[in-house]
C-alpha cells in the first residue's frame, strides 16, 4: 500500500512539475497578469469603491433619524427672575386694586369714588404688595436632568443637490471603469514588449549556441593542424580566444534572459523564485503591413479617460451651482424621556424647515469659477492628448515601414554571411585561409544575425505601439506566439 502511495505521489508531482514548466504564450501571460497584477487589482478595487459611493448617494433621499439623549448638570438650578418684573407687577396690582374699588363703589352708590380715597387705596395696595413680594428668584428645578428622544429630518427640496451628487458619483464610477481599461491596456502593452525581449534573447541564445558549436569545431580543427605543424601556435590561440569569447557572450545572454523573465514575473504577479518557461523565438515575419490597412482606428483609453474626467468636471460645476439654492426639510421630534424638565414642553412636534445660505463670503462663487476653470482645463488636456496620440500614431506607422524595409535588407545580408562562412571554412580546409579568417567570418555572421533580430524586435515593438495607441493592444497577440 505504501509503495503504491509513493508511486502515486511521484507521478502526481511529475505531472504538476510538467504543467508548471509548460511554456506560456503571450496570451497566457496576459491572462495571468490581468488576474494577479497589483496595478490591475488596485484599479478594480477603485471601481468597487466608486460603486459603493454611488449606492450611498442614492440613499441620501431617505430620512435621517437620530436618537438624541443627554445628561446635563447646571452650575445652579434654573431660576425665575422675579426682580426684573417687580416694579411692573406692583404697579399693575395697585392700579388693579384702585380700579376695582372705584367700580364697586360706583355700582353701590351710583356716585364716583373720591379721588383722594382712590389714591389712598392705590398707595395702600402698593405698600402691601411691595411688602409681601419676594426679594429673591425662586428655583424651578434641580441642577441636573436627563433628556431622550427621536429626531427625524426628511429632505424635501435641496435645489438639485442630491441629483447632482448622484450624477457625479455615477460619472466617477464610469471614470474608474475606463481607468481599469487603461491600466489593462498599459499592462498588455508593457508585457508584450517584455515578452518580445524574452523571445529575442531565446533567438540570440540559439544563434550564439550555434556559433559556439562552430567555434568548438574550429578550435579542434586548429588543434589538429597545430599537432601536424601546419599552422603556428598563435593561430591556435586565436581559436581558443574566440571560443572563450563566444562562451562568455552566451552566458551573458542567458543572464539577460533571466532578468527579462524576472521582470515578466513581476508584471504577472508571480513570485520571483517561481518557475516560468517561455520557449518561443522572435517571429521572422516582417510582412504584416496589410494588417494595418485593415485595422480600424480604435479609441485610445487615455483620451477616453480624459473625456470622462471632463464630464466629472461638468457635473462638479452643477454641484457647485446647486449650493446657491435653498434646502427644505420636513422635521419631527418625539421626546419619550423628560425627567425633571424645568419647563413643560409638548411630547412631540412636526414642522417644515428651510435653510438658505444668503452670504458665505463669496465661497460658492469661487467654487463655481474653479469648476468652470476645471472644465476648460479638461478640454485643453483632451486636445493636447489627441494631438500627441495623432503624432505618435503617424510616427509608429512610419517606423513600421522603416523597420520592415530594414529587416528585409538585413535578412538578405545575414543569409549572405552563411555562404561567406562556408566558403572561408572550405578555403581553410584547403590551406587557403587561416583559422582567424573562419573566426572572423563566424563573428560577422553572428553580428548580422543580431542586427536582423534587433530590427525585428524594433519592428514588432512599433506594431505593438500602433495597436496600443488605437486602444487595441491585444491585437499584437495575433503576430506574437
Amino acid at each position: 500500500m505504501k509503495k503504491h502511495f509513493f508511486w502515486g505521489s511521484f507521478i502526481l508531482s511529475a505531472i504538476i512539475n510538467y504543467s508548471n514548466a509548460q511554456s506560456l504564450t503571450l496570451k497566457d501571460c496576459i491572462a495571468r497578469a490581468k488576474e494577479n497584477n497589483t496595478a490591475i487589482e488596485l484599479a478594480k478595487q477603485s471601481v468597487e469603491t466608486r460603486k459603493e459611493q454611488l449606492e450611498g448617494s442614492k440613499k441620501n433621499i431617505l430620512p435621517k433619524v437620530d436618537l438624541l439623549a443627554g445628561y446635563n448638570y447646571l452650575g445652579k438650578p434654573l431660576e425665575v427672575n422675579l426682580q426684573q418684573t417687580k416694579d411692573g407687577i406692583i404697579e399693575g396690582s395697585a392700579l388693579q386694586s384702585a380700579n376695582a374699588a372705584t367700580t364697586i363703589y360706583e355700582q353701590i352708590t351710583g356716585d364716583p369714588l373720591n379721588q383722594n380715597i382712590r389714591d389712598l387705596i392705590y398707595q395702600s395696595s402698593r405698600n402691601i404688595i411691595s411688602a409681601v413680594y419676594p426679594n429673591y428668584n425662586p428655583a424651578l428645578s434641580k441642577q441636573d436632568y436627563f433628556l431622550a428622544g427621536v429626531m427625524l429630518r426628511q429632505p424635501i427640496y435641496l435645489g438639485g443637490k442630491l441629483k447632482a451628487v448622484q450624477e457625479l458619483k455615477k460619472q466617477e464610477l464610469h471614470s474608474s471603469e475606463i481607468n481599469l481599461e487603461n491600466a489593462q491596456d498599459l499592462l498588455v502593452y508593457n508585457l508584450s514588449l517584455q515578452y518580445l525581449q524574452v523571445l529575442y534573447f531565446n533567438s540570440m541564445i540559439e544563434k550564439e549556441e550555434q556559433k559556439v558549436e562552430a567555434l568548438q569545431k574550429n578550435e579542434k580543427y586548429a588543434a589538429n593542424l597545430l599537432k601536424s605543424e601546419i599552422i603556428p601556435p598563435y593561430q591556435k590561440k586565436w581559436a581558443d580566444v574566440a571560443l572563450i569569447q563566444g562562451k562568455t557572450s552566451l552566458e551573458n545572454l542567458k543572464l539577460e534572459r533571466e532578468n527579462a523573465l524576472l521582470t515578466l514575473k513581476q508584471m504577472m504577479g508571480m513570485a520571483l523564485d517561481s518557475n516560468l518557461e517561455i520557449d518561443g523565438k522572435i517571429s521572422e515575419d516582417y510582412a504584416t503591413t496589410t494588417e494595418l490597412q485593415k485595422l480600424q482606428a480604435g479609441q485610445n483609453t487615455d483620451i477616453r479617460l480624459l473625456n470622462a474626467k471632463k464630464e466629472e468636471a461638468n457635473t462638479a460645476l452643477k454641484v457647485a451651482k446647486s449650493m446657491n439654492y435653498p434646502n427644505i426639510f420636513a422635521i419631527g421630534n418625539a421626546q419619550f424621556f423628560r425627567k425633571d424638565l424645568p419647563v413643560i414642553t409638548p411630547p412631540w412636534m412636526v414642522g417644515i424647515e428651510m435653510q438658505w445660505t444668503i452670504f458665505n463670503g463669496f465661497e460658492n462663487q469661487n467654487k463655481i469659477k474653479a469648476a468652470q476653470s476645471l472644465v476648460k482645463e479638461a478640454n485643453l488636456l483632451i486636445q493636447q492628448k489627441q494631438e500627441a496620440v495623432a503624432l505618435a500614431l503617424q510616427l509608429a506607422q512610419n517606423k513600421i515601414k522603416a523597420f520592415q524595409n530594414q529587416s528585409e535588407t538585413l535578412d538578405a545580408a545575414r543569409k549572405e554571411t552563411y555562404t561567406t562562412t562556408e566558403m572561408v571554412r572550405k578555403r581553410m580546409e584547403n590551406s587557403l585561409s587561416s583559422v582567424k579568417d573562419v573566426n572572423d567570418a563566424l563573428q560577422l555572421q553572428y553580428s548580422s544575425e543580431k542586427l536582423f533580430y534587433t530590427s525585428l524586435v524594433a519592428y514588432q515593438t512599433a506594431l505593438a505601439t500602433y495597436y496600443y495607441l488605437n486602444g487595441q493592444p491585444e491585437n499584437i497577440t495575433t503576430l506574437i506566439n
